[in-house]
């Protein structure tokens, strides 16, 4: 008789452990279960067996090699799966054959099966299992002789008229095996037993009552581990070489492997600690295993039935889920909360992108409702003003569902442009606002628009360490009253006569949308064709008309003096174009700069593109003058952007070098005819300079110096 051990599966339920380690070569007790099945096989005085291989396949026919406890090994390695019968049909050498799952834990009496098979002449014999919830199993059903009278897989309670499961463990005659087309998908449950049964062919089943376990997820592994160590009258079992600390405690059926390594006061309950792996002071582990090589900090808490990919890192002060599954090699920073698995990409976590968005996490349903509680956690605010794209309305949903559930009020507005979300939170007095559009999330406050870097932390901590407290549900709001009152600003704003025709060009169509609106019934000639296109930021904004170009610091030079032209004050950010300033002193009105994390409130016109243009519109009507004059009448002044990537340390680097020179989250470096405002980006790692010129020379060369004085301390 010719033994066929299966071993192809990838073992999906069982990840972290077979993302890199083969189902069959996981340890119960310190031993993998392949090879406690071919110490069964020597003890059952079989010589000789085949294993029909495919995931991993390299690495498990290496760590077995040509022998395992007496047994000869041969390999026939699928090119694809072939299913049961398929890879038994590929390995087979023309012998009856006992097929065997190489990835689970058997004690069966091996040759009392083949004695039983022979005696009834039997096709197939099927070795079952009494089971104590059927509804998990394919269940063989079987008449007092033991024949097979049906075949049941995962049934309902009120089906189940057996509790016989089907093992996985056959023998099969070599006539059937013959019958079984070759490089096909074919498997013996679903495909071969059904149609040998319907045609009249002999299948018997055998309930065997020795130790049998598929260990095909993480708690049936522990499980498994528990009744054999029970079986052993053992509590736990502590290999030698295993280090554990003082004050820790190990119960229910716990294994600690040679090498590992436990620090003081842990709890450690029903797990598995895998070779290698080392733990700081204070942790808990109930129902859970460490693979191996896992560097785990202080006070870390793992949930039942969570898992730990080998080679990971995880920092102090951690709490992982129950059921969390953590790839191979992951790396997880102290002091958070691990609410999901984490795949081989890597962990997430919340980063706050420019302009406040949301970055680092995927913007999921849960993530959304977490990023929702999150926000209403760190700020403790009674509302917020929420303003989102027609496209964004599952996103919204999740994103108030959590800001609700922590007791913040959320005003909203559906189908809204950012500037229309700022100027409704405003309205409504809300400090902090939301705006979702283009499948992005950016957080702000309503007055500047940024949040301050104390925010962000906060923000961040709470999202990643989990921190999001009990549920109060406060009530929604529709704030459509407050986008009528937007536009009838914009209306006002505009002139009623205007001797110029006017295109905007947006990729955001609400804008658009609002713009058609406003300017209906206005008496507009055919003059001067204008076209004002907007971008992501408002710093993409620009006009463009048949003799020129004016660009975003040219438009916000404009808006300015359409407020100098009332009287008016105006705030800016801090770095607006200083002309800005000199076109006040002229007009006897003043400029206020704010800068995160000051507080105060922005002229609208300089965050809002639609108020960026109405007012330059405004500007040319009070003077009377077309665009090209208004250009002609600006400074020659050359505006520079600029993006340096500059790789480790960088907010520390600008510390040591411009602390001097701090405004706000700016830092302005000033050179003869030069000034440059210059922020790192929030990845840490790029620095973006905004530099206003007598010329473009002026402002390459003040950029350079200061990516020169930069890197010079990181050589």
């Amino acid at each position: 008789m010719q033994i066929i051990i299966l071993v192809g599966g990838e073992g999906m339920r069982l990840r972290p452990l077979t993302f890199d380690t083969p189902k069959p070569l996981v340890r119960v007790l310190g031993i993998p279960a392949i090879e406690q099945l071919t110490a069964l096989l020597f003890r059952s005085g079989f010589k000789e067996a085949t294993i029909a291989d495919f995931y991993l396949a390299d690495k498990l026919e290496e760590t077995l090699g040509s022998f395992s406890n007496g047994i000869k090994l041969n390999y026939v390695r699928e090119d694809v799966p072939l299913g049961t019968a398929g890879c038994v049909r590929k390995a087979w050498n023309g012998d009856d054959v006992m097929a065997l799952s190489g990835d689970g834990v058997c004690e069966f009496y091996l040759p009392k099966i083949v004695d039983f098979h022979e005696r009834n002449d039997a096709d197939v014999t099927i070795v079952s299992h009494e089971v104590s919830d059927p509804r998990e199993y394919g269940l063989v059903a079987s008449d007092p002789t033991g024949r097979v009278i049906g075949f049941s897989e995962k049934p309902a309670y009120d089906s189940c008229l057996t509790d016989l499961a089907n093992t996985g463990a056959y023998i099969i005659s070599k006539d059937l095996i013959s019958r079984i087309p070759e490089n096909e998908k074919v498997d013996f449950a679903s495909d071969v037993f059904p149609e040998v049964l319907a045609s009249g062919g002999r299948i018997f089943t055998i309930p065997e009552t020795g130790i049998w376990f598929d260990i095909g997820d993480i708690s049936s592994l522990l499980t498994c581990q528990t009744v054999l160590l029970d079986e052993e009258d053992k509590d736990y079992l502590i290999f030698e070489g295993a280090s554990v600390g003082a004050g820790t405690t190990v119960t229910g059926g716990s294994v600690i492997e040679q090498g590992a390594t436990v620090g003081r006061n842990c709890r450690i309950q029903s797990s598995l600690v895998m070779n290698g792996s080392s733990m700081g002071d204070g942790c808990e582990l109930n129902k859970c295993v460490i693979c191996e090589d896992v560097t785990i900090g202080r006070g870390v808490r793992f949930g039942e039935l969570s898992a730990v990919g080998s080679g990971s890192v995880i920092g102090s002060a951690v709490t992982i889920d129950p059921g969390v599954k953590i790839a191979p090699n992951s790396k997880i920073p102290t002091g958070i909360r691990v609410r999901r698995d984490v795949t081989p990409s890597g962990y997430k976590l919340l980063e706050m992108g420019e302009g406040g968005r949301a970055d680092g996490i995927e913007l999921t349903t849960e993530n959304l409702l977490f990023l929702g509680k999150a926000i209403a956690r760190a700020f403790n605010q009674e509302s917020i003003t929420v303003g989102y794209s027609c496209d964004s309305a599952s996103m919204f949903e999740a994103l108030s569902l959590g800001l609700r559930s922590c007791g913040t009020a959320v005003y909203y507005l559906n189908n809204a442009a950012f500037g229309e979300t700022v100027f409704a939170a405003r309205r409504l007095k809300t400090r902090y606002c939301a705006y979702i559009s283009g499948g992005n999330v950016r957080i702000f406050r309503s007055g500047n628009c940024e949040l301050a870097r104390s925010e962000e932390r906060k923000l961040c901590e709470k999202y990643n360490r989990g921190e999001l407290g009990d549920t109060v549900t406060a009530p929604i709001i529709n704030a459509d009253a407050e986008r009528k009152l937007y536009l009838n600003v914009l209306r006002e704003t505009l002139p009623k006569h205007f001797a110029g025709s006017v295109q905007i060009s947006s990729k955001d169509s609400r804008e658009k949308e609002i713009f058609s609106e406003a300017v209906q019934g206005l008496d507009w000639s055919d003059g001067e064709k204008l076209k004002f296109t907007t971008g992501r930021s408002i710093e993409d904004t620009v006009c463009e008309f048949p003799s020129g170009k004016l660009t975003y610091e040219q438009l916000l030079l404009l808006s300015c003096r359409s407020h100098y032209f009332d009287g008016e004050n105006v705030v800016l950010p801090e770095r607006a174009p200083l002309v800005c300033d000199e076109y006040a002193k002229e007009s006897d009105c003043e400029v206020f700069r704010i800068s995160p994390p000051d507080d105060g409130e922005l002229s609208l016109f300089s965050l809002d593109p639609l108020f960026l243009i109405v007012e330059t519109i405004g500007y040319l009507a009070k003077r009377e003058i077309s665009a090209s004059v208004a250009l002609s009448e600006l400074p020659d002044i050359c505006y520079y952007r600029k993006t340096a990537r500059m790789g480790w340390g960088l907010p520390k680097l600008l510390h040591r070098e411009f602390a001097a020179n701090r405004r706000g989250l700016d830092i302005i470096v000033e050179s003869a005819g030069a000034r440059a405002y210059v922020r790192p980006l929030k990845s840490g790692k790029e620095l973006r300079m905004y530099v206003e010129s007598v010329s473009q020379e002026a402002a390459a060369a003040i950029c350079d110096d200061i990516i020169s004085r930069l890197r010079a301390h990181q050589s």
